[in-house]
């Protein structure tokens, strides 16, 4: 009889080898793989009715690099624009600043009355940067409505050139002669690039109401108009 090997421990029962071929089915079998229902498409999602479908088509066209035309956001009917809107308030758009420019210059775009308290708050607040703000008001001025017009003269002392032309501007757009007041005082600005688009626009509602309202029109010379775009960052889009 064979002696035990020492440290070595031996099995209390003798199992026998059984071939591969002879092996029985596993105990836990892996699962079928999935047939093509179930797989994800290979070319790409196709979007649903859903609000979150809705918002994945907005944040599409907004990263869009070329400019967007109208009936491409007009065939995302109107729950497009009131999402747009409720946009302004989402932290996620606030902290890309690219995004939440865009998405204030499509609610102009797109005239989208429900903007105006947004915008205007947007104008108001001191903590925004001035950038963002004469997006604000230049959105403002392109919905062109009469209830734009408070916030648009509450904020016409603020320091920064580039958005008091864009108040200047905006206050040119919108069809109240209520505004002709504020862009007299806006042509006499002490900023060449401000006085020249409200004297623009007070000389639009001279013609309008036939007779002189007294525009100053201020002349910049080549020199002092070179300094002051070297100085300035470039203003939203005016067209």
């Amino acid at each position: 009889m064979a002696k035990p090997t020492p440290g070595a421990k031996n099995l209390p029962v003798k199992y026998p080898s059984v071939p591969d071929s002879e092996a029985g089915p596993s105990r836990y079998n892996e699962p079928d793989i999935p047939t093509g229902v179930d797989r994800v498409p290979a070319d790409r999602f196709q979007l649903g009715d859903t609000r979150a479908d809705l918002r994945l088509r907005i944040e599409q066209l907004l990263q869009r690099k070329e400019a967007v035309p109208d009936d491409a956001w007009a065939q995302l009917g109107p729950d497009a624009r009131d999402l747009l809107v409720e946009m302004l308030d989402d932290e996620a758009v606030r902290s890309r600043e690219e995004v939440l420019h865009r998405v204030i210059s499509v609610i102009g775009q797109l005239a989208v009355k429900r903007g105006i308290t947004p915008l205007s708050s947007i104008l108001a607040d001191g903590s925004a940067r001035n950038v963002t703000q004469a997006y604000a008001a230049n959105a403002l001025g392109r919905i062109g409505e009469p209830a734009a017009i408070e916030a648009l003269v509450a904020a016409a002392n603020v320091k920064d050139d580039m958005v008091r032309r864009q108040l200047a501007i905006a206050l040119g757009r919108i069809e109240r002669e209520t505004v002709v007041p504020h862009l007299l005082k806006l042509s006499e600005d002490q900023s060449i690039a401000v006085a020249e688009v409200a004297a623009e626009a007070v000389g639009r509602w001279e013609q309008k109401l036939g007779r002189p309202l007294g525009a100053k029109r201020k002349v910049a010379t080549t020199k002092s108009a070179g300094k002051a775009r070297a100085k300035k960052k470039p203003a939203p889009e005016e067209g």
